[in-house]
């Protein structure tokens, strides 16, 4: 019963966070600058979870020197990935975009072989294989200038989130309690978005009913619900058959563009999409593999 339960959150984590590109692209549509999407999504994201953790009794408590890496790493990184990701949207499918963007454990990996006493394994280097040839033929189907921009800004937000998980793991960042350290992630990605938006005069009132819907969709459903059924997934079967079942995501938002937006996507691109979520199912399998090697020697 426990598995089916942890099975059943990495689902909901996966499929929820496959919906951004439907409440987003709704309220884009609709009128709403990226911006100002951004920054109601995190303020009604930071104001739900803090008032959770006031219910819960949970600590806000930092330290100080913390307070920069989590500037850095949550906000500009986290925050900037959340704006990239919504940029490209406007440029390629929203499928596609989010099929590149699920790139990042590969990208982590990277990182951690060439800043990091990490070893270039047979299984990295076909995953990283894999995932070339992938966005090789994702991109494959597009021609224009406006089409490189996309494919760019979706690349960007993998360079971004995998700084931001690196940073999670190897700076003071690790020492944080995890609600703590999503509400700080959450309420400082809210304060850059928002001098973003003010800088640029894109911050907007909502407009209508139709926009507040899809903001809280954004802001509950893809946001909340997903970080939270992540964590009990986690804690149900583990990171590694959590991170697998992660490849609904960009399914999810494929489905969604081509169902909801009428994206079109040639045999080549899926091929691609499927070479890419592959490629993370190799890096994922070889983490743990190397794991368990390193807890054997230990016995």
């Amino acid at each position: 019963m426990r598995g089916i339960k942890g099975v059943l959150y990495a689902v909901i984590s996966s499929a929820t966070f496959g919906l951004i590109p439907l409440f987003a692209k709704n309220a884009t549509n609709l009128g709403v600058g990226i911006e100002s999407v951004l920054f109601y999504r995190f303020a009604i994201s930071t104001f739900i979870f803090g008032l959770y953790m006031v219910i819960r009794g949970r600590s806000f408590r930092i330290k100080a020197k913390q307070l920069l890496p989590l500037i850095f790493f949550g906000g500009l990184c986290y925050g900037g990935t959340s704006f990239f990701l919504l940029l490209s949207y406007g440029y390629i499918p929203s499928g596609v975009a989010t099929t590149i963007h699920f790139l990042y454990p590969v990208m982590v990996a990277g990182i951690m072989i060439t800043f990091f006493p990490e070893k270039l394994t047979s299984g990295v280097a076909i995953a990283i294989l894999l995932s070339l040839f992938g966005v090789f033929l994702l991109s494959s189907g597009f021609g224009s200038a406006g089409i490189g921009f996309g494919l760019v800004f979706a690349m960007i937000t993998v360079i971004t989130y995998a700084i931001y998980i690196v940073g999670l793991k190897q700076s003071r960042l690790k020492n944080i309690d995890s609600h703590t350290l999503t509400f700080y992630v959450l309420a400082i990605s809210t304060i850059i978005l928002f001098l973003v938006a003010l800088v640029t005069n894109s911050i907007v009132v909502v407009p209508s009913i139709a926009v507040a819907a899809n903001l809280l969709g954004l802001a509950v459903i893809s946001t909340i619900v997903s970080n939270f059924t992540l964590i009990l997934a986690v804690k149900e079967i583990g990171s590694t058959p959590t991170a697998i079942l992660g490849t609904l995501e960009p399914l999810t938002a494929i489905m969604v563009g081509l169902i909801w937006f009428h994206e079109k996507l040639s045999a080549m691109s899926l091929f691609g999409a499927v070479l890419v979520i592959l490629s993370v199912v190799v890096i994922v399998v070889g983490m743990k593999t190397k794991q368990q090697g390193r807890k054997a020697k230990v016995s």
